[in-house]
C-alpha cells in the first residue's frame, strides 16, 4: 500500500476533521501510536500513547473484539466495530471505529478512523423506547385499532383483534371482513353508516355485535376517522373496535328499569306514554286504526284491606300473567299504576275486535286464584276507544278510553263498554257537578236545612235531619242531586262533610246557648267518608270540642257504604262510632239487596223505610208496599230499633203509619227542609209545623 506524502496526509487529516472524524495511527516501527486532537478527545487521552495503553480505554469486554479487529485489519481487509464505554468525565460514548492498514514512512501502519456516535445512538435509543411505549399501549389498550382505504378496504388489524374474533388475517382483511363476524341484525345499520361516512368524507361511530371466538356476540363500537391529502381527497382511514358489552348491558337493563314495572314485568306509565304517542302518530299517517283499552280490578283494595299488600302484589302478578296469556296478538300491555291497566292494539278493525279479545280475557279470569289458603275471583273492568274513530290524538283516546272504563265500573263492575260521544257529556256533567261541588266547599257557599222528624203517636219535634243545600252564585238554593257526583270523589265529598259537620256543631252550639231544646240531629255520611278512619276521630273531637252529648248526633248510612271500596272498613268504623256514643241510622231501609244482613251485623238505632215504600202505600203496587212497610215495622219493634217513615206527604199515609206502630216520621206533611233561622223560630215556639 502506497505511503502518502506529508502534505497530502495533512489535507486528509484535515478533510477527516472536518468531516467529525478522528483518526489513530499505529505504526508498526514501534509501540506508539499517534492519536489527532479530535481522536484524543474521544479517547480521553493524550495524542500519544501506547498500544497497552490504548487497550485499557476500551472495556474488558471490549478489549477481545479491538484485538480481533485489528488482526483482521492487519491481514489487508478493512473492518469496522462500535465501541461504547465511558468518556474520562463519566459519560458514555457510542463510537465507530474503522480499522484498515496502510503505509506511513515506508512501513505499514494501521489507520483506526473514528466517528462519534454518541448522538446518534441516542436518538435511536428515544424513537426505540417511543416505539415501545407506542407498542405497550396499542397492546393494552383496550382499543383494538385497525387501518383501511378506499380501495383496499381493512388493510391491517391487530393480533389481538384476531384472537378474539377467531379469524385468520385473510380472513378479517379486506371490504367484507367485517361481515364474517357482525349480527345479521346489525348489518344494515352498519353498511348505512359506513357508506355515510364514505360520502360525506367524515368520521363514523356506530354500536353493534361481533360474533367472538366462542360463537357468542358482544356489543362493540367502531370508530373510524378519514385522513386526506392536500387535495381533500382520502388516502387512509384510521379506526378502531372497542368491546362495551358491560356497558350495553348496563344501559339495557337501567333502561329496562326505567320503562318498565319492577312487579308484573309489563312497560309502565312512562313506555306506555311514549308507545302511544308513537303509534297514534303511525295511525294519523294513514297506517291503521289504534285502539286503547283501559282496565280496573274489581274490588283490588278489598284485597289489600282484607288479604294485605302481599296478596295484592300476588294478584296483581297473576292478573298480568292472565294478560300476557291471552292478548297474543301484537299489542303493548302495561301497567300504568296501582290496579289500572292499559292495552295499545295497533291495526284493529272494529271495536267487535276488541270485544271478543275482552271475552276472551273475561274467560280466563274466571279460574279463581288462591291467596292465603283462600280462593279469590279475580274480575276486571274495561273500557276501550279506538283512533281515530272516537279521538283526534292521543291524549283525547286515553281521555275517551278511561270515561268508557268509568262507565262500565258504574254499570255494575266486572263489564266492558266501548267509548259512545254520549258518555262523554255524562262525564262532562260529572266533572262538572264535582268543580261545582269543590267551589262551594271553598268559597262557602254550603249551608244546612233542617226537616223535622216527629213522634208520630204525640206529635212532637224528636229531632231533624240536616241536609245539605247549595247557595248558587245568583244567591238560589240548590239541591244536592245538582253535585251529586261529587259525593262519588273522595276529596270532594270529604271536604263537604267537613264543612257540614262544622256548621251543624255550630248551630247546636247556638241553640243550646238560646236554651233551645233540638232532641237528635241526623247528618248523612257518604261512602267516601268511611274510606278514611279520620272520620271517626273528626266526629269525636268536634263534638267533645263542643261540648255537645255524642248522643245527641246520629250518623245515618245508606247500603252504598257497604258497597265497592269503602266495604272493608264500613263496618267496624260504624262499630266503633256507636261505641263512642253516637247514635246510628240506617237510611233507605228495604232498597238494599242485603238490608237484613247490614241490620244483623252493624250496631243500628234506626231504621229509615225508604220514602218509596210510603209514597207507594196507596198507589198502584199499594198492598205490596203496605206489607214491606208493616213488615219493616214489626222487625224494627222486634229488634227495639226506633223505626222512622220518610217521604211521609198526607195524613192518609201518616194514619196507616200510627196504626201499625211507626216510631217516628218525616216529610212535607210535618215540614219541608228549612234554613237554620225557621228552626230557630220552631224551637223557640213561634212557629208551627207546617
Amino acid at each position: 500500500m502506497p505511503a502518502l506524502p506529508s502534505r497530502d496526509a495533512n489535507m486528509a487529516a484535515k478533510v477527516l476533521d472536518l468531516a467529525g472524524l478522528g483518526t489513530v495511527v499505529v505504526s508498526a516501527l514501534d509501540d506508539r501510536i499517534v492519536a489527532d486532537k479530535r481522536a484524543a478527545s474521544l479517547l480521553g487521552t493524550r495524542r500519544k500513547l501506547s498500544g497497552r495503553a490504548l487497550l485499557r480505554l476500551v472495556s474488558p469486554a471490549l478489549a477481545p473484539v479491538l484485538i480481533r479487529a485489528i488482526r483482521q485489519a492487519l491481514t489487508g481487509a478493512p473492518v469496522t466495530i462500535a465501541v461504547s464505554g465511558k468518556a474520562a468525565n463519566g459519560t458514555v460514548l457510542h463510537v465507530d471505529a474503522g480499522l484498515s492498514l496502510s503505509m506511513q514512512d515506508g512501513a505499514p501502519a494501521l489507520f483506526i478512523t473514528l466517528i462519534d456516535r454518541t448522538e446518534e445512538r441516542e436518538d435511536i435509543a428515544h424513537l426505540n423506547r417511543t416505539v415501545e411505549h407506542l407498542w405497550y399501549t396499542v397492546e393494552l389498550n383496550p382499543q383494538l385499532p385497525w387501518v383501511a382505504d378506499n380501495e383496499h378496504g381493512v388493510t391491517r388489524v391487530t393480533e389481538r383483534y384476531l384472537q378474539m374474533v377467531g379469524l385468520e388475517e385473510e380472513q378479517a382483511l379486506g371490504f367484507l371482513g367485517w361481515m364474517n363476524v357482525l349480527h345479521p341484525e346489525d348489518l344494515p345499520r352498519m353498511q348505512a353508516t359506513v357508506g355515510a361516512a364514505m360520502l360525506a368524507g367524515g368520521p363514523h361511530d356506530v354500536r353493534c355485535r361481533f360474533k367472538v371466538a366462542d360463537g357468542s356476540y358482544r356489543w362493540m363500537r367502531s370508530r373510524a376517522f378519514p385522513r386526506h391529502d392536500d387535495e381533500g381527497n382520502i388516502v387512509r382511514w384510521y379506526g378502531y373496535t372497542e368491546d362495551i358489552h358491560e356497558l350495553v348491558l348496563n344501559e339495557i337493563e337501567t333502561r329496562w328499569a326505567a320503562e318498565h314495572d319492577p312487579l308484573t314485568g309489563l312497560p309502565n306509565r312512562a313506555l306506555f306514554n311514549h308507545r302511544l304517542d308513537e303509534l297514534t302518530s303511525r295511525a294519523a299517517e294513514g297506517l291503521g286504526r289504534l285502539g286503547l283499552v283501559m282496565l280496573d280490578l274489581d274490588h283490588f283494595k278489598d284485597v289489600n284491606d282484607i288479604l294485605g299488600h302481599h296478596a295484592g302484589d300476588r294478584l296483581l302478578t297473576e292478573f298480568a300473567k292472565v294478560l300476557r296469556e291471552t292478548i297474543t296478538c301484537e299489542a303493548t300491555v302495561a301497567r300504568l299504576g296501582g290496579d289500572e291497566f292499559a292495552i295499545l292494539l295497533p291495526n284493529i278493525e272494529s271495536s267487535e275486535a276488541i270485544e271478543a279479545l275482552i271475552e276472551d280475557l273475561f274467560t280466563n279470569l274466571k279460574r279463581p286464584l288462591r291467596l292465603n289458603g283462600r280462593e279469590f275471583d279475580c274480575r276486571a273492568s274495561a273500557g276501550s276507544a279506538i283512533f281515530p274513530i272516537h279521538a283526534t290524538n292521543a291524549s283525547e283516546l286515553f281521555k275517551h278510553a278511561d270515561i268508557a272504563l268509568y262507565e262500565a265500573k258504574n254499570a255494575g263492575r266486572g263489564r266492558y263498554m266501548s267509548f259512545e260521544p254520549a258518555m262523554r257529556s255524562k262525564m262532562q256533567r260529572r266533572v262538572a257537578m264535582i268543580n261545582i261541588g269543590r267551589e262551594a266547599v271553598e268559597n262557602k257557599r254550603l249551608l244546612p236545612y233542617y226537616q223535622p222528624q216527629i213522634s208520630m203517636q204525640t206529635g212532637e219535634v224528636m229531632g231533624f235531619e240536616a241536609l245539605l243545600r247549595r247557595r248558587d252564585r245568583s244567591g238560589q238554593i240548590c239541591l244536592p242531586g245538582t253535585i251529586a257526583e261529587a259525593f262519588n270523589d273522595f276529596e270532594v265529598a270529604e271536604a263537604i262533610g267537613i264543612n257540614m259537620l262544622d256548621m251543624v256543631i255550630a248551630d247546636m252550639i247556638d241553640w243550646r246557648s238560646r236554651g233551645l231544646d233540638w232532641g237528635k240531629v241526623s247528618i248523612n255520611a257518604s261512602a267516601a267518608e268511611f274510606r278514611n278512619r279520620d272520620f271517626i276521630h273528626r266526629l269525636i273531637d268536634h263534638t267533645d270540642r263542643a261540648g255537645i252529648p255524642r248522643e245527641r248526633l246520629i250518623i245515618e248510612v245508606t247500603e252504598g257504604v257497604f258497597v265497592g271500596r269503602s266495604a272493608p272498613m264500613a263496618s267496624d268504623m260504624i262499630t266503633e262510632l256507636k261505641q263512642a256514643g253516637f247514635g246510628i241510622s240506617l237510611d233507605d231501609f228495604g232498597t238494599g239487596y242485603a238490608s237484613l244482613t247490614h241490620l244483623r251485623e252493624i250496631p243500628v238505632d234506626a231504621l229509615k223505610i225508604d220514602r218509596s215504600f210510603i209514597q207507594d202505600l196507596f198507589g198502584n203496587t199499594g198492598n205490596d208496599s203496605a206489607a214491606i212497610v208493616s213488615a219493616i215495622i214489626k222487625l224494627g219493634q222486634g229488634l227495639g230499633k226506633t223505626v222512622v217513615a220518610e217521604g211521609i206527604e198526607t195524613e192518609r199515609q201518616a194514619e196507616f203509619l200510627r196504626e201499625h206502630g211507626c216510631s217516628a216520621g218525616q216529610g212535607y206533611l210535618f215540614g219541608r227542609p228549612a234554613p237554620k233561622s225557621a228552626i230557630d223560630e220552631l224551637l223557640a215556639g213561634k212557629r208551627k209545623i207546617a
